[in-house]
């Protein structure tokens, strides 16, 4: 009875001790998709240069931040200038924000790039920075960016894995469906 008992203990023991890994392998994510948080501190030159690494469409990059050195009254005429870019705006939702810092008066600006795999699209960009005195903004408990890979579909936790054995990048994650529930009071 006693050996019953202790090899009830040890089943029991080992259960618990699983790597509950369920939730995470059956929870649903967009297919094809790869987010990949680029490590604080790295400029936009070397975001660029790990894009270029692949041959996939880049959705977007995203929680971007950089200051203009121009005057603070150019703040309408840097957004303007952003926002005529094909690959700064969706035409619908997202566009090139900016304001004054309330203490410095500096120009901030926060864009999101479409469509960074092509390579014409970074050449203009690196060329606004400069007309418009655009430096990258890093804070160091954020990342200096966020990409979204289009990659094929089937390979996303493949992708995910790999993306994450790059020195410039902080964290790869698949694009999981999450269930919101509305609740009426």
């Amino acid at each position: 009875m006693k050996k019953l008992f202790i090899l009830l203990a040890l089943f029991g023991f080992l259960i618990s001790c699983s790597n509950d890994d369920s939730q995470t392998e059956t929870q649903e994510f967009v297919p094809g998709e790869v987010s990949v948080g680029i490590k604080s501190g790295t400029d936009i030159n070397e975001l660029f240069n790990f894009i270029n690494q692949f041959d996939f469409e880049v959705d977007n990059v995203n929680s971007l931040s950089f200051t203009s050195d121009l005057p603070s009254d150019n703040l309408q005429f840097v957004l303007d200038n952003l926002n005529e870019k094909n690959y700064t705006n969706d035409g619908i939702n997202w566009f090139v924000t900016g304001y004054l810092h309330y203490q410095t008066n500096q120009i901030w600006i926060f864009p999101r790039l479409f469509d960074m795999n092509n390579i014409e699209y970074q050449q203009d960009w690196l060329s606004s920075m400069v007309e418009l005195e655009l430096q990258d903004k890093h804070n160091v408990d954020l990342n200096s960016g966020i990409i979204r890979f289009k990659v094929p579909e089937g390979q996303e936790i493949e992708w995910e894995n790999q993306f994450e054995s790059y020195d410039i990048v902080d964290w790869a994650e698949l694009n999981y469906i999450a269930d919101i529930e509305l609740h009426n009071d």
